[in-house]
């Protein structure tokens, strides 16, 4: 029975340039099972929304190659939208189960939340309607509840469960292989570090998002008999109200925190030119793959310790080996500066994740209490309108700072003391991803002999 852990004529000492496939692995080898560990984790991972029928296959494949990079660059946002969508299906399920509903499932409620619904009603095209929406058309007696079951969901939906089945297998794999180096003493590259934290990322994603139907292509239509008009008089003013999305936004339109960043950071972009985005005639007719869905209390700590853990696993690469000492130096300033920027911008993004829900809720009780007031209170005495007073040029310059919205939506304000210290961090955050990326691949020009061996399995694995 075999014994040997490794080729004993593999000569481990010194480093090594561009080295050959051999019977161990060589430098190609590592890239290309990186890469394609990278790209199944993150290809199949994601879950788009449902494109708008007018579209179709196209905007379905933009959306994927842009969560796909944006994975690349930033894959625990990408795990906080995975568990921001499963809280909000799992909600969806709670409501109508509360309202004597109890047939709604989890993958129903995915699927109305990515778009898979659309109400048709006869002024308007028809308009993706959520989870909430639907749940409130249906308590409202506008609409019947509709009869989607999950046979109709699951022939739509376009999962690949063998793609997921070999991409669960690569993940196991390379984790086992990877985290058993340095056991044996052989060299870690940080390309595989990097692997490993986009593994961790992927695990969540696949887990949260495993419910979600994949690529659909087409919603289902519902019909509403009633003309629009009719349901925004029957629910009052904040029915009446603009809509930036689709007629039904006062429902359950709740920007926070972490989309009123997202979208202010998004529009620099576009300003820059660096992204496009296209304008579409209201109401919109498919709900944006990057939804972020406002998250409970405790939740959102689970998410910044997920983080913690994420930008925690690139501290393993203290000890690596680098070409240079200057490359080692800045890994060590990346890896601790990634920390302190997590900590720092979730710290300041929670007090200020407080603060506004604390601020709603006062709202929504100083209503309240108006209406009451308005029920009791005389009939008031005609005063002649007065214009609003004129901003100064200070004031519009500190609106065009903390709201970058082209129809300056007064959801998307954010605090200027907010932005001021998150915008560095961000910044700071997005050089050292990209100096870790630039790091995984330079670092190949020279790599310890350890590198380039592999485990010998068969050492211990009873064979003949």
């Amino acid at each position: 029975m075999s014994t040997s852990g490794c080729n004993s004529t593999v000569d481990l000492r010194g480093t090594r340039g561009w080295v050959k496939q051999s019977n161990d692995r060589g430098t190609w080898d590592i890239i290309v099972t990186c890469a394609i560990t990278t790209f199944l984790c993150l290809w199949t991972a994601v879950s788009v929304n449902v494109p708008a029928p007018e579209h179709g296959l196209w905007d379905m494949f933009r959306d994927r190659i842009h969560m796909f990079c944006l994975g690349i660059l930033a894959p625990e946002v990408l795990l906080a939208l995975a568990v921001g969508q499963y809280c909000s299906a799992k909600d969806s399920v709670k409501a109508f189960a509360e309202s004597k509903i109890p047939d709604w499932t989890l993958r129903h409620g995915f699927f109305a939340d990515m778009g898979g619904i659309h109400l048709q009603i006869k002024e308007t095209k028809s308009f993706p309607i959520n989870a909430k929406q639907l749940h409130f058309l249906v308590t409202k007696h506008y609409i019947p509840y509709p009869d989607i079951s999950l046979e109709l969901i699951s022939d739509k939906n376009k999962n690949d469960g063998l793609a997921r089945f070999i991409t669960t297998c690569q993940i196991g794999w390379f984790t086992l292989s990877t985290l058993s180096r340095p056991f044996k003493s052989y060299a870690v590259t940080t390309l595989e570090l990097t692997t490993l934290g986009y593994i961790v990322c992927a695990i969540g994603m696949l887990f949260f998002w495993r419910r979600k139907p994949m690529d659909i292509q087409l919603p289902i239509i519902l019909n509403c008999p009633l003309p629009l008009d009719q349901i925004i008089d029957d629910e009052g003013q904040s029915a009446a109200d603009p809509y930036q999305f689709t007629p039904l936004d006062f429902v359950s339109r709740k920007e926070w925190i972490v989309t009123q960043l997202w979208t202010y950071y998004v529009n620099i972009l576009r300003q820059m030119k660096i992204v496009h985005v296209r304008k579409r005639p209201l109401p919109l007719r498919k709900v944006s793959s990057f939804n972020f869905p406002q998250l409970p209390r405790p939740t959102v700590i689970l998410l910044i310790i997920s983080s913690f853990i994420y930008t925690s696993a690139f501290l393993a690469g203290w000890n690596l080996f680098f070409p240079a000492p200057t490359e080692r130096l800045l890994w060590h300033i990346a890896a601790g500066g990634m920390i302190v920027a997590v900590f720092i911008g979730a710290t300041l993004e929670f007090i200020f994740y407080i603060h506004g829900s604390r601020e709603k809720r006062n709202l929504r009780q100083g209503v309240r209490n108006s209406d009451i007031e308005l029920e009791l209170a005389p009939e008031p005495r005609q005063r002649p309108l007065s214009r609003p007073k004129p901003l100064t040029r200070w004031e519009r310059v500190k609106q065009k700072l903390r709201n970058n919205t082209p129809n300056q939506d007064p959801a998307y304000d954010l605090p200027l003391g907010l932005l001021v210290s998150i915008t560095p961090l961000c910044t700071l955050y997005a050089i050292i991803r990209a100096f870790i990326l630039v790091e995984d691949v330079i670092s190949f020009r020279e790599l310890p002999a350890s590198a380039f061996v592999t485990i010998d399995w068969s050492a211990y694995v009873p064979h003949l």
